[in-house]
């Protein structure tokens, strides 16, 4: 008899009974997981059969879990996706990979196509055997929806840049070009690869066009605001004028980066980038034991893309975490210790009171995109992060709640790039507004057509009006432009020139509108066209102004062809009727001129033209007699108030205010008359008739262009009436032009003998002053002289009086000898002949050397010219400058004097000197002066300063003026009190 097994002891039981228990709260624990996870999870048969799978895969592809289970999911995959995907099954099975991910299309319950992303991995037996796959499935739709929408927006707004005709360009901080479009290359000439990583200035633009750039690039990033820029630029293409709009451009966090600017004759998008999160990739091996099952869901959920964590207890103790969680953290320390402990920096976001409730009531909390502020590398500073985290509370075999598993995905770039989509979309809509454009996107396949709103508002529709076919563009197309508009557009599709035409559309309300349509047509990988990317930019007011300049050129040529006979005649008549025989038809329809003069020589007269109730080409000439005419009631109201009047749309009433009888109501009727202008005709301020011209219908309604050119006309019919009146006058003026010739004769002879006498006066003052009036000063000298030396013991005190007597009798003689000095610059003067500034320049500062040692000076000479003047005179006027500049020099500073000269055209209109001038200039840093004394200090015995602080008569300037003007020039000067003098001497350089 075999002997039985002895009894396990109670010890063996008790351990094997804890491992079972163990095992079993494993399993629940992982079915817990398993359900509540935030994506897909699933095990596959290896046929391709579902197994297992939670609620999340069922909520993924729209099937309940019972429906799931027998389906494959072969059936359910997405015919492009398949075959890949059956290649990674393949390679798994083989061995030759452990796991593999892919993005691929599940065909959901209602038949459209989903997104997900697919991680899968093999469950083997001990021995090997392969025996179901684990498949991780998140749904990336929206994703990749975004995605899609980043593409078809960076097309439109590449499209919108490069087909723009405004120059759309982008600067960093430095003011370095990041981005130039095709119209700005135009402009500057030069390639896109030449422009882009340079500066205005590197790239060779104009001096003042770089530093108008580089202060308003500079004024954008300190305001962080727009700012409009008005400017000019002369490029290959000529002069042209510009104004430039720059606006800021900020990243995700509100920090400016960089400048957008549309400029207008009169961005670069960054690509989204996105990174993509990585999902779930778990392997999962079959529980034998629960110490392998353990291990096994651990390298699971150390492997997944996602944030993994138990929390045991109402404390919330770190049981687990996974790698990526601890990345999230900083890798601290976390095993063992309570949120609070372990994360104290999310005390006050509400994390703690969360798990909490979640721990007190076991019901999940699902958190979608929510902040959480991070010490992310451990060094005091929070970073944000935005996360989807699902809270599950996990219970024990009993059911009771001993934790809560964590789950979450960092969504933080996937926020940060939606961020950057809406920035982009505003600027690409700041773009298409500020220049006018609309885009469109036309799949041709499906006769799908994609209008922006600003598309739909450039064709006066609201947003949303646009029914999104061909046919419904075609027809808003104006029929007369619609073949021209389609030949370019199917030309381009047909693998011609990029689709670029100009057409007219038509609006509901009737209006035409111009538009420039430019497009680019994207083909498949077969060639084949596939899409039409492009850009309708409203041209009207080009248009307009082409057709209005048009219209401005005929008239300009009829002022034109005008102006010779209206300069040339002296008949006023004749005058009248040419302008109003050749105003039409290039101005007007039909033309009336009323004459009221008074003046002599000219008739009141009415002159009407042409004449349409008879059909005839004839004018209708009146002579008025103003006392039995009743005026229509504008023209008397223009007299009055001296101002134009244009109607832009005629009525009744209007009518009867512009005519005379109704006979001419009538005649304008006829004419279907819709706009006049009524000009006055004024001479010297003096209304002396009226112009009025009127347009018919067909021609169109009188805008202010057209009244601006009326009134250059009424200008110049003016001007010749007056022409006509001085005519007469002059005929009136020849009787007695004779008397007054021979009159004004007799007076300038009496001039110039009154100017010989006061030169003969002068010369005899001279004379007495250089010698009757020194000999008493010399001999007062001499005599004081003789008395200091024979009887100075003796006069003792009385000596002071003999110095101020000697004293005065010396300032006598130099104010004597300075005043012979200013009444001689007119006589004893020297021929002018050509000299050199800089020898006598050099001269002078030879003879002031030694006041020049005694003040410390320096005097700069600059390049002085030769000049024809005369020569003893120039030295006179350097000489009494540089000598002021010596003597009015700042206590303890050593004087700085610099003499300059340069040679200019001039300017003034002389009718005896009209060459170029010498502008002389003397600057000091001396005490300065005042400038209200400035005419002051050149008259004759002036001074600012007593003759106690410096000496002298106060002539020296008086003599500099005096030189100056007898060389036909003048002289001023400009000073700052306490910095410094400048005197400016003009001077001919010929005579």
């Amino acid at each position: 008899m075999a002997k039985l097994p002895d009894p396990a002891p109670q010890e063996e039981t008790s351990t094997i009974s804890e491992l079972r228990s163990a095992v079993r709260q494993t399993e629940h624990r992982f079915e817990v997981t398993f359900e509540q996870a935030a994506v897909g999870m699933a095990h596959v048969a290896l046929d391709g059969r579902w197994l297992y799978v939670n609620q999340r895969l069922c909520d993924i592809t729209g099937y309940q879990r019972d429906e799931l289970i027998g389906m494959t999911f072969q059936e359910m995959t997405f015919s492009e996706d398949l075959a890949a995907n059956l290649a990674y099954i393949k390679q798994l099975v083989a061995g030759e990979i452990s796991t593999y991910s892919m993005d691929k299309r599940y065909i959901h319950k209602d038949g459209h196509l989903v997104w997900a992303h697919l991680t899968a991995a093999l469950s083997r037996d001990e021995d090997g055997t392969p025996q179901y796959f684990i498949s991780v499935i998140e749904d990336i739709h929206e994703r990749k929806k975004l995605e899609e929408d980043l593409y078809h927006q960076r097309q439109a707004f590449m499209a919108v840049v490069e087909n723009a005709p405004d120059i759309i360009t982008r600067y960093d901080r430095a003011g370095r070009f990041l981005y130039i479009n095709p119209a700005g290359c135009k402009v500057a000439g030069r390639a896109q690869e030449e422009i882009v990583g340079k500066t205005h200035a590197e790239n060779g633009f104009p001096e003042q066009h770089n530093r108008r750039w580089q202060h308003a690039i500079a004024e954008v990033f300190r305001t962080q605001k727009p700012l409009e820029l008005d400017l000019d630029f002369t490029g290959p293409t000529g002069r042209r004028f510009y104004q430039a709009n720059l606006a800021p451009e900020f990243d995700a966090r509100g920090r400016m980066i960089s400048i957008l600017s549309v400029t207008r004759d009169i961005t670069d998008r960054k690509l989204i980038e996105e990174e993509r999160v990585h999902l779930l990739a778990a392997e999962k091996q079959a529980h034998a034991e629960a110490e392998a099952e353990r291990q096994r869901l651990y390298d699971l959920f150390m492997q997944v893309p996602a944030l993994v964590c138990l929390l045991k207890g109402p404390e919330h103790v770190f049981e687990f975490a996974n790698s990526r969680y601890m990345q999230i953290v900083g890798n601290r320390e976390l095993i063992g210790k309570t949120i609070r402990e372990a994360l104290p920096e999310v005390a006050d976001q509400g994390i703690y009171e969360l798990l909490d409730q979640v721990y007190a009531t076991g019901k999940a909390f699902h958190g979608n995109e929510v902040l959480v502020m991070i010490d992310r590398k451990l060094n005091g500073h929070l970073e944000e992060g935005f996360f989807n985290f699902v809270y599950q509370p996990a219970r024990d075999t009993n059911g009771e709640i001993n934790g809560i598993m964590v789950h979450a995905v960092e969504v933080t770039e996937q926020i940060r790039n939606r961020n950057h989509l809406r920035s982009s979309q505003q600027r690409l809509q700041l773009a298409q507004q500020a220049a006018h454009i609309g885009t469109f996107e036309w799949m041709i396949a499906k006769n799908e057509i994609i209008w922006t709103p600003e598309l739909e508002a450039l064709y006066g529709l609201p947003a949303g009006g646009f029914e999104g076919r061909y046919e419904n563009w075609a027809q808003r197309v104006h029929p007369a432009d619609l073949a021209r508009a389609e030949e370019s557009l199917q030309g381009s599709i047909n693998g011609g020139p990029p689709y670029n035409v100009e057409f007219r559309v038509v609006w509901p309300d009737g209006s035409q509108h111009w538009m420039l349509g430019k497009g680019e047509v994207a083909k498949d990988e077969n060639g084949r066209a596939e899409r039409v990317f492009g850009v309708n930019i409203d041209i009207t007011e080009r248009k307009e102004a082409e057709l209005q300049l048009a219209k401005t050129l005929e008239q300009v040529g009829f002022i034109a062809s005008s102006s010779k006979l209206l300069v040339a005649s002296m008949d006023y008549q004749e005058v009248l009727v040419h302008v109003i025989k050749n105003a039409i038809p290039a101005i007007a329809d039909w033309c009336r001129i009323d004459l009221h003069s008074t003046e002599a020589g000219i008739q009141p007269l009415r002159i009407s033209y042409p004449d349409t109730l008879l059909k005839t080409q004839e004018l209708n000439f009146k002579l008025e007699d103003p006392a039995t005419v009743t005026i229509p009631a504008v023209i008397a109201s223009i007299r009055e108030e001296k101002t134009p009047a244009l109607y832009t749309h005629l009525n009744d009433k209007d009518l009867q205010e512009l005519t005379y009888d109704p006979t001419e109501q009538s005649l304008l009727r006829a004419l279907h008359a819709e706009s006049a202008i009524v000009m006055p005709l004024t001479v010297q301020g003096q209304i002396e008739g009226t112009i009025t011209f009127v347009a018919s219908r067909e021609r169109g309604s009188y805008t202010m262009g057209d009244l601006n050119i009326v009134e250059e006309l009424a200008s110049r019919v003016a001007t010749a009436i007056e022409r006509a009146r001085i005519y007469h006058n002059l005929q009136d003026l020849n009787a007695n032009l004779e008397e007054r010739v021979a009159q004004r004769t007799d007076e300038l002879r009496m001039l110039n003998a009154n100017l010989e006498r006061s030169n003969q006066e002068l010369q005899e003052f001279a004379y007495v002053a250089s010698h009757d009036l020194q000999e008493p000063l010399r001999k007062i000298q001499a005599f004081g002289n003789l008395l200091e030396e024979e009887y100075g013991a003796e006069i003792s005190d009385g000596k002071e009086y003999l110095d101020r007597m000697r004293n005065a009798a010396a300032r006598m003689r130099v104010l004597i000898d300075d005043l012979l000095t200013f009444s001689r610059v007119a006589t004893k003067t020297l021929p002018f002949s050509p000299i050199s500034l800089d020898l006598v320049a050099r001269d002078v500062i030879e003879d002031l050397e030694t006041r020049i040692q005694e003040t410390q000076g320096t005097i700069e000479l600059g390049e002085l010219p030769t000049i024809e003047a005369d020569s003893r005179q120039l030295y006179q006027v350097l000489q009494n400058l540089l000598g002021n500049a010596l003597k009015f020099h700042r206590p303890n500073v050593p004087p700085v004097i610099k003499v300059s000269a340069t040679i200019e055209e001039n300017s003034q209109l002389d009718e005896f000197y009209s060459g170029p001038n010498c502008i002389l200039t003397v600057q000091d840093n001396g005490i300065g002066f005042d400038e209200k004394y400035l005419d002051r200090i050149f008259t004759v015995f002036q001074r600012l300063h007593g003759r106690t602080e410096y000496e002298g008569t106060g002539i020296g300037l008086a003599v500099v003026r005096k030189i100056v003007e007898r060389h036909g020039g003048t002289i001023t000067a400009t000073s700052t009190i306490g910095e410094g003098s400048t005197f400016i001497v003009t001077l001919p350089v010929t005579h």
